[in-house]
């Protein structure tokens, strides 16, 4: 593309994204405090932390600032742990904010169940920081305050996996899912500080110069990035599961497709693999995703390609370190050499 278009596509996205910045800011800037959802709409019962405090859901945990919100049980064979470990990436990218600009947390739907206790080992298990409250309580106050919250299902299998946002300063509230981009799903939140908006023009730009993320060619690359990315590292060691450096070397290839494809089934046929990891990881359920034997392949075969990388990257570290034909080595061959060996 010529540079001289190059730079008019720019400056219209810019203006554009310009245009609709400042219509947020006004929409937001305009929205009376306690606007729908405030003191009056909110349930104050008092619930329980993972640490066995006792506050009160408004007067505590909404009034005044901004929250995420989702609701999980520790005991979910699906899609909970996945969520609560891609809302976990989420509290990394808004680092300090945390606890000091935005509260999270995260209610249970099975209360009776989950108790402090149950709730603190779930939080540790996805590296809970300060600001981020694992909740339960009295069952029928816990349902008042899903249903304010638009989770109205009638079984825990049924329950959404959205997130609720709010500004209560504001009177702002918008729905998110975990399992978008997770990085909109940040803006989305920050996006509810008025503040954040004012600044936002000069970082529309920095991100343009910056270009946006695509993903690669390698078979399994989006879908590991999606559903796997998460709860897994390559090289950097644990996160809430196992590193997955070496994995395909470490496991039977057909036990990683049965695996991926049905790790509940495999953990109740008690497998031993399934059942270790299990217990190591604090109970922390894999989740049933619903891949197919295609999906499976793709992941392994990314995963391998990731593997494989990885020991060229430090085969290639190591090298410079320790470079082959130092100055010594190179003075004894041409010595041998000078005498004929």
């Amino acid at each position: 593309m010529p540079r001289i278009l190059t730079v008019c596509l720019t400056l219209r996205f810019l203006v554009v994204a310009s245009a609709v910045l400042t219509v947020s800011i006004g929409s937001v800037l305009a929205s009376p405090k306690g606007a729908r959802w405030g003191a009056d709409y909110f349930p104050n019962h008092p619930v329980v932390t993972q640490d066995g405090k006792t506050l009160r859901f408004y007067d505590d945990l909404i009034k005044d600032k901004m929250v995420v919100i989702n609701f999980i049980y520790t005991n979910c064979p699906d899609i909970c742990s996945l969520s609560t470990a891609r809302l976990a990436l989420v509290q990394e990218r808004l680092g300090e904010r945390v606890g000091r600009d935005v509260f999270m947390y995260s209610i249970s739907l099975d209360p009776e169940r989950d108790t402090p206790e149950t709730l603190k080992a779930y939080s540790r298990a996805f590296k809970a920081g300060p600001g981020w409250l694992f909740l339960t309580g009295k069952p029928e106050e816990i349902a008042q305050i899903r249903h304010k919250l638009g989770d109205r299902s009638r079984k825990l299998s049924e329950h959404r996996n959205d997130v609720m946002l709010g500004n209560d300063a504001t009177g702002d509230w918008s729905r998110g899912s975990t399992m978008d981009n997770l990085n909109r799903l940040t803006r989305q939140i920050l996006e509810l500080d008025p503040n954040w908006l004012r600044q936002r023009h000069k970082l529309v730009a920095k991100r343009v110069r910056k270009g946006s993320f695509r993903f690669g060619n390698q078979p399994g690359e989006a879908l590991f990035l999606k559903t796997c990315a998460s709860c897994h590292s390559f090289g950097k060691g644990d996160r809430v599961g196992p590193d997955l450096s070496g994995v395909t070397a470490r496991r039977d290839h057909d036990w990683l497709v049965r695996f991926l494809i049905a790790p509940d089934r495999m953990r109740g046929q008690k497998d031993p693999i399934a059942l270790q990891l299990y217990a190591k990881y604090e109970g922390v359920f894999m989740p049933n995703l619903g891949l197919g034997e295609n999906d499976a392949e793709d992941l392994i075969a990314y995963m391998e390609a990731r593997t494989k990388a990885l020991d060229a990257q430090t085969n290639s570290t190591e090298a410079q370190r320790h470079p082959r034909g130092s100055h010594q080595h190179e003075h004894g061959v041409d010595h041998q050499h000078a005498n004929g060996d």
